[in-house]
């Protein structure tokens, strides 16, 4: 069924069963803004560690846009973001392009939005209880947005309501533990001690190789990328303890 509506896609976005779902049907309301591509990144918690690397949740704009923009670590230097969070409302690209001082970086990002084929976009902040918890950016390539007053406030509240449900549905997912074997949970308790995988090896008695195996195995059912964020997520899911 598709999200015409604001309020179609706030009822049926309660009812999401994962991210990926509920960025498609954010993504069905946009389209009726005229919106035809979306970048949704959720930025990382200023107070928990975290492996995010500012990777988008969701991100339909072209390859040259996305592997620039995280590669070269322009969102480090994005004027469009900077202005949206200091206005707390959405900011239109170009706009921005023409009211603010440009530097190398910033006509960086500007040229690639050109490239990729962009001819107008906006980004909308999001805000949680830390302060900025988020960014949507919707781009045009046919033509100009004609958006009315009326529906940039309903964009900006289909944003928070995509970012609320993310949150949702990101805590049920982290209260079913993964299904770690009795060896996996065994090196993570160890890791959590600070051994190396040799000093593990030797306690588990098995080979520094199968150590680094079963890390690996451990780490991709926790969805962690080192040893600090498996940790972690193992100790709020309880499956080790300190």
């Amino acid at each position: 069924m598709m999200a015409e509506t604001l309020l179609d896609f706030m009822a049926q976005s309660a009812e999401a069963t994962s991210v990926e779902a509920l960025c498609r049907l954010f993504e069905q309301y946009a389209e009726t803004l005229g919106v035809e591509a979306i970048g949704y990144q959720i930025l990382p918690s200023p107070f928990e560690a975290s492996d995010a690397d500012n990777q988008f949740e969701y991100n339909t704009f072209p390859d040259l846009m996305k592997d620039a923009y995280l590669g070269e670590r322009l969102f480090e230097h994005d004027p469009v973001t900077s202005r949206a969070a200091m206005a707390l409302h959405p900011q239109f690209w170009f706009e921005v392009e023409q009211t603010t001082p440009i530097t190398r970086y910033s006509q960086r990002i500007f040229d690639l939005l050109r490239e990729s084929g962009f001819v107008d976009g906006l980004t909308t902040p999001i805000f949680g209880p830390a302060g900025l918890a988020a960014y949507v950016a919707c781009g045009r390539f046919s033509a100009p947005f004609d958006l009315s007053a009326m529906d940039c406030r309903c964009l900006q509240h289909a944003c928070n309501e995509l970012y609320a449900c993310t949150l949702t549905l990101q805590k049920r997912k982290a209260l079913a533990p993964p299904n770690l074997s009795e060896r996996e949970v065994e090196v993570l308790h160890w890791l959590a001690r600070g051994k190396s995988n040799a000093v593990i090896a030797d306690i588990l008695g098995i080979s520094p190789h199968t150590v680094d195996t079963v890390m690996r195995r451990a780490f991709g059912k926790l969805g962690a990328s080192n040893r600090v964020a498996a940790v972690l997520k193992s100790l709020r899911a309880g499956l080790i303890t300190l």
